[in-house]
């Protein structure tokens, strides 16, 4: 399947209406606050030279102390306005989100919203959509910011001595070895993992939603063996793909900021050999330290971003869903009778329900649908009620084809009494 993560940003995007302004802040902020971090291992190089050339005094020391101690603070609040800004985008894009799946829902055929799972609308509003929110206000500010300073600190390496550079770079590819071998199979997997969730939240909406009759004909074994059974399924598939990613997980984590690896026997062996003095040499140990550990968030947040994909595919195939159009000004409706004209009908779009269906309900008399059970008699209902469009032929009501006259106009001339009731929880009054 081809990946869709960059129409995930794309799609995310779209959802941050007036608030782009401020997400382009919240990633200048956070850039700014790994630059002020580099700070106090640039001054630590500083001191680790006065100290080496016997030239520190009180006079150097406090202010590169105090320095490095302004710096971290300057980070701290720099980063902590950034996080507070893409947290209130984030909330934002998920208010959005929400608001558009349910304004979707009010325009797509009324037959997607009575043939969908409940539970399904649950996972699509609440889990997808929330499982987004973290992904989003780390990932947009982090992901540039965790690469801005440790590019500086790399560069600066390089300046002060290529020989040292290349060795700081010598954890990076055995760590990416790591995360490469950690994110093997991460799509499918994901994809098992959220097809699991979903169907645990529906099987449990379903049990609780008919626990009345369940216990009515004594089913509670086999209707609570299903939700069992697919939260064992839940848990048996995500263990399986965590034990997999645990181990090189711990590994990426424990090779990647071993600076001291190649730094370390490189800086000796060249300071041994007379080319390297040992203020380089420390300044060239110390500076790995902190970007590191930017490098680190910076491959985590990649990973964020191929965890949005999976969360926000479902979310945009039912915003994809056709909508029902309908004109909003009312029309003039002639005798109240329904007329059914060579009417075709199919749910997917492949097997057809009703084939070639004709009669005529007239206002005033009863007329009654018979069938075996299967044979299109409720679906007739819906397509008279604009649940559904017709695939084929015209539903006509008042001389109108129904697909003509506004919702708001058919549904104050019909009265429809589904199979499934539903009561709001309100007093009657």
């Amino acid at each position: 399947m081809k990946s869709k993560e960059p129409g995930a940003i794309r799609q995310l995007f779209a959802f941050v209406g007036e608030s782009s302004g401020k997400m382009r802040f919240s990633i200048f902020l956070a850039v700014l606050g790994e630059l002020f971090g580099m700070g106090p291992f640039l001054m630590v190089a500083v001191l680790a030279d006065a100290l080496y050339r016997g030239t520190a005094t009180p006079m150097l020391v406090l202010p590169l102390c105090g320095g490095a101690a302004v710096c971290q603070i300057i980070k701290m609040l720099l980063t902590w306005q950034s996080s507070l800004i893409s947290h209130k985008i984030s909330f934002t894009i998920l208010k959005n989100i929400r608001e558009a799946i349910t304004d979707r829902m009010a325009k797509v055929p009324m037959g997607v919203m009575l043939e969908t799972p409940t539970g399904t609308f649950k996972n699509l509003i609440v889990d997808n959509v929330a499982k987004l929110e973290d992904s989003m206000a780390h990932f947009m500010p982090e992901l540039p910011s965790n690469i801005a300073a440790p590019l500086c600190s790399i560069l600066l390496i390089f300046l002060l001595d290529w020989r040292m550079g290349l060795a700081a770079l010598v954890t990076i590819p055995l760590g990416t070895l790591f995360f490469a071998a950690m994110m093997r199979g991460y799509r499918p997997r994901m994809e098992n993992y959220m097809r699991s969730a979903n169907e645990m939240n529906s099987a449990l909406v379903e049990f609780v939603n008919g626990i009345q009759v369940i216990k009515a004909f004594n089913r509670s074994a086999s209707s609570y063996g299903k939700y069992a059974d697919s939260v064992r399924y839940f848990h048996d598939s995500t263990m399986a793909w965590w034990s997999q990613c645990w181990l090189w997980n711990a590994a990426a984590r424990a090779v990647l900021p071993s600076t001291l690896l190649g730094t370390l026997p490189v800086g000796a062996w060249l300071y041994m050999q007379g080319t390297l003095e040992l203020p380089l040499f420390l300044a060239c140990i110390i500076i790995p330290f902190g970007f590191m550990a930017g490098l680190i968030k910076f491959g985590f947040a990649l990973g964020q971003l191929s965890y949005m994909a999976p969360n926000l595919d479902p979310i945009q195939d039912f915003l994809d869903t056709p909508e029902q159009r309908r004109p909003e000004k009312p029309v003039k409706l002639g005798e109240r009778s329904f007329r059914f004209d060579r009417v075709c009908f199919s749910y997917d779009g492949k097997k057809e329900v009703l084939h070639d269906v004709s009669f005529t309900a007239r206002t005033g008399q009863i007329t009654a649908i018979v069938g075996p059970s299967g044979s299109g008699k409720s679906t007739i209902a819906k397509l008279m009620a604009g649940f559904w469009d017709a695939t084929g032929g015209t539903v006509s009501f008042g001389g109108q084809d129904i697909q003509n006259i506004p919702f708001d106009q058919l549904m104050g001339e019909i009265s429809y009494v589904a199979q499934d009731n539903f009561l709001f929880d309100r007093s009657i009054r």
